[in-house]
Order: structure tokens, then C-alpha cells, then sequence
């Protein structure tokens, strides 16, 4: 039998030459990149908004950009640093960890409140947080207004449709499946980076508290105003040249 050690300098052996080989070729090896899984009628949908909003000249001025996310209580790094002579530390893992879910919305003139939840949102549950950050946001800052949310059920539930109707809230249909549109998805993921690398919570009241803090102290018209130039001019253009297609974004 073949001892483990030689066979292990083999494998790697192997794969080195393969590695060699397939850079000779003009190949490289990558982390695969994963992106929105879309159908054809709705790439068809997302061209022709898309050339619309370029044609028309919107600056997305008085567009408010929404959309919930959960956010556990601990984020895992997929790598760590060890000793090459020490064994692997294993971290353990909870199979179902702590988490609260965050609405908001974002735009030219600044952010809206944000509502943290805990359960299943439902079309009730969305009617009252939008009563409680929505509204005030459009009273107060922008009457003249187009409201942007995605596709979920309960955001286009009758329920949601009569409260849009009766605290008039004009909801902007944009295309389904398309979450590079949407610049409030940036924050989200600034948002866990904040929490992982700066507030690194150890109980339900600090992620909580970090929540609160990143949205006061760190979400600014400014940073706003940023996300949403950046899907004006990177991921609109983005999706026409991939002819309604995921983009990178």
C-alpha cells in the first residue's frame, strides 16, 4: 500500500501541473461568482426599464428605495489564520442563531426611519411599519414622491394595495428579479460589515443598539445619494449591455 504522505504530494503534484497547464491555455481558478437567477421575460422587462430610465433622463430625485433583510446575530468569516504544525479550530455554530430583520428605505433627500422586527412579516405587519416610517418620511420630506419595492407577495397584497391607496403612497412598479436595481441592497452589505467588524455583538440589545447606531450616525444623504448614482450610472448601463441579464452589481 502506498503511504498517505506520498499519495498526498502526488494529488498536489497533480494539481499544480494542472494548474500550470491550464494557465498555458489562458485559464485561471476563481471563487465561483454566483449571481440573480432571472427569466427570460423578466430580462425582457428589465431591458426596457432600463433603456427607459437612460432615454428619459431620471436622476431618480424624488424616488424612495425600500426593502427588508434579516441580520443574524453572528457572522461567520469563511477563512481564519492558524500555525501551518497547529491543528484546525473549529468555531461552533448554531443551527438556528439569533436574528432580527430591518425595514427601510433610502433616497435623494435623505433615509427614512428604520423598523426592527422580530417573526414573519406579513401584509398586516408591513402596513404598520410602512404607518410608522413611510408616511412620516413622505409627509414630512418628499409629497411628491415614487416609491420603489420589490415583488413580494405581501408588498403587492391587496392589504398593501388599499393602504397604498388610502395614505397616498405611489408605488413605482419596477421590473421583477432585480435586486442590482435597487441601491439600498449596498447598504445592507455595509451594514453586516459594520456590525462583523466594528460592533461585533454578543447579545440580541447589541446588535440591536448597532442596528440604531449605523443608521444614525453612518447613513447620511450623502452615502444615499452615492448608492443610488452608483445604480444610475453603473447598473442601468450594466443591464442594457447584458440585454436584461444579471449583472456584477
Amino acid at each position: 500500500m502506498i503511504p498517505r504522505s506520498i499519495q498526498y504530494c502526488a494529488k498536489e503534484m497533480q494539481t499544480s501541473f494542472a494548474e500550470i497547464r491550464g494557465k498555458k491555455q489562458g485559464w485561471t481558478l476563481q471563487r465561483t461568482a454566483y449571481c440573480q437567477l432571472i427569466c427570460d421575460a423578466n430580462k425582457v422587462k428589465r431591458l426596457e426599464y432600463a433603456q427607459r430610465i437612460i432615454q428619459s433622463g431620471d436622476t431618480f430625485d424624488n424616488v424612495i428605495f425600500s426593502d427588508e433583510c434579516s441580520i443574524s446575530l453572528v457572522q461567520y468569516r469563511r477563512t481564519c489564520y492558524r500555525k501551518v504544525d497547529e491543528p484546525t479550530k473549529r468555531k461552533p455554530k448554531p443551527k438556528h442563531p439569533l436574528k432580527v430583520h430591518v425595514w427601510a428605505g433610502i433616497s435623494r433627500h435623505g433615509p427614512t426611519k428604520i423598523c426592527i422586527f422580530d417573526g414573519i412579516m406579513d401584509a398586516d405587519l408591513f402596513c404598520n411599519i410602512l404607518e410608522t416610517t413611510l408616511v412620516p418620511f413622505i409627509r414630512e420630506t418628499l409629497p411628491n414622491h415614487r416609491f420603489m419595492q420589490d415583488n413580494d407577495p405581501k408588498h403587492t397584497s391587496r392589504r398593501a394595495k388599499a393602504f397604498f391607496e388610502e395614505k397616498n403612497i405611489n408605488w413605482w412598479r419596477t421590473p421583477p428579479e432585480s435586486p442590482d436595481l435597487n441601491p439600498i441592497e449596498d447598504l445592507w452589505h455595509e451594514l453586516k460589515f459594520f456590525l462583523e467588524s466594528k460592533v461585533k455583538p454578543r447579545n440580541k440589545q447589541e446588535l440591536v443598539d448597532g442596528i440604531k447606531k449605523f443608521w444614525t450616525k453612518k447613513v447620511t444623504l450623502e452615502k444615499c445619494a452615492k448608492y443610488i448614482d452608483h445604480v444610475l450610472h453603473k447598473a442601468i448601463p450594466a443591464v442594457v449591455e447584458a440585454q436584461g441579464a444579471a449583472t456584477k452589481y
